[in-house]
């Protein structure tokens, strides 16, 4: 059975709330709508922090290095990409389906202390990893009364 569509005034409040939400919460997630919604998926994610940096874990199986987009713009990280459509077609009713072909979308907004300009982003076996280094606070200075 194939799931409706949204009206597009639903799907743009949708979309508009969880704008609303990724901006007020650091590392906070949004998936945008490429398009069809079938063909629209989000992919897991982790985040974690130490001393030194935050990180951003996605698990993209299947998916080639090619194919993905990492982007840093306006406190923002992003992560596009597509999975591309098998070429061999069957026709079957599925009962269920979990795994997802098509384009994925995936939005952090991170915190401001960070050195954006040596952001890394590593790619193996499926795994997505974003190395985000944490830039020094600076710490308050007592000044001397003379």
């Amino acid at each position: 059975m194939k799931r409706p569509l949204e009206p597009t005034s639903i799907r743009n409040l949708r979309r508009e709330m969880e704008h609303f939400f990724d901006d007020m919460i650091p590392f906070s997630w949004t998936r945008e709508n490429g398009g069809n919604l079938m063909d629209t998926w989000t992919p897991t994610s982790d985040i974690s922090e130490d001393e030194k940096e935050y990180l951003v874990v996605m698990d993209l199986p299947g998916i080639d290095k090619k194919d993905i987009k990492v982007n840093f713009q306006d406190g923002r990280l992003t992560v596009t990409g597509e999975s591309q459509k098998e070429e061999k077609q069957e026709k079957k009713d599925y009962i269920r389906r979990e795994r997802f072909k098509g384009s994925f979308y995936r939005s952090f907004t991170l915190p401001e202390s960070i050195k954006e300009d040596d952001i890394k982003a590593d790619f193996k076996e499926g795994v997505l990893k974003v190395h985000i280094p944490k830039a020094e606070v600076s710490k308050p200075k007592e000044v001397n009364i003379n």
